[in-house]
């Protein structure tokens, strides 16, 4: 299955094993984001949450 990334933009096609799969199978309007979106979200938001801490 061919999808986009909401955020980047990129297309990837993701199999039956990928854990979005069955998501965008029952869905296909469903906001995906790539791996290498999701760990740079990831990333901000624990330094986020590392600069509230500390204040």
């Amino acid at each position: 299955m061919e999808v986009r990334c909401a955020i980047c933009g990129k297309l990837e096609n993701i199999g039956k094993v990928h854990k979005d799969y069955k998501k965008m199978l029952a869905n296909p309007q469903s906001v995906y984001i790539c791996e290498m979106c999701n760990t740079k979200l990831q990333y901000q938001a624990s330094k986020d949450n590392e600069i509230k801490k500390n204040a």
